[in-house]
């Protein structure tokens, strides 16, 4: 069974951050999850924004995505926190990345030319509150 923890931040920022090529997240709040004490999945939020703070994520294990953890997860940025949306930014090459954001509910909204230290493309995906569906309204 998967068990997400909070209060993990500089564990699953290290973590997440290898994967999913994120540097300097110093000041961040990460849901970590857990199979048998070892980190199977990780989610990071950061650079907030006035409305808007930033998402970045890596996931081993199918079984992070329950609709307990997702309505967990999503509260941070929306009520706690109160932004109006998220932003999220992948490789376009990253097919597994990018199929994950749309299902949960993101809109690609746009492309980062040439942007990471390879000089690779990303794509831009927002989510606004009133399009979260992990949300109870």
């Amino acid at each position: 069974m998967i068990e997400l923890q909070i209060g993990q931040d500089q564990k699953v920022a290290e973590w997440v951050g290898k994967r999913a090529e994120v540097e300097n997240l110093t000041e961040c709040t990460t849901y970590g999850f857990f199979k048998d004490g070892k980190i199977v999945g990780g989610a990071i939020f950061y650079d907030w924004r006035v409305e808007d703070m930033v998402f970045s994520g890596a996931f081993e294990d199918k079984g992070c995505f329950t609709k307990r953890n997702l309505k967990l997860f999503f509260d941070y940025p929306f009520n706690q926190v109160g932004c109006h949306r998220i932003s999220a930014y992948t490789s376009v090459d990253n097919s597994k990345a990018n199929t994950l954001l749309r299902k949960l509910g993101f809109t690609k909204e746009g492309c980062f030319r040439e942007i990471s230290s390879r000089q690779e493309d990303a794509n831009i995906y927002g989510m606004l509150k009133r399009e979260c569906i992990w949300l109870n309204k």
